[in-house]
């Protein structure tokens, strides 16, 4: 019965890693998108912007499957 509490970890845990890995990703893509020149001065939202794309991409791919 000490398995549960272990998965439990786990799963939150790799849930988290995906969650960030997302994150990572939309900011990247930003990034490349600002350094192409094509944002102007709408990168400033370019935190909470991946945040918010990061989370979509995360609910999309990571959470329905």
């Amino acid at each position: 019965m000490t398995e549960q509490p272990e998965n439990s970890k786990q799963e939150m845990a790799r849930r988290i890693w995906m969650f960030i890995s997302a994150f990572g990703i939309v900011f990247a893509f930003l990034s490349w998108f600002h350094e192409a020149l094509l944002a102007g001065d709408s990168i400033l939202w370019k935190g909470p912007l991946a945040l918010i794309l990061g989370l979509a991409l995360y609910w999309i791919f990571v959470d329905r499957v």
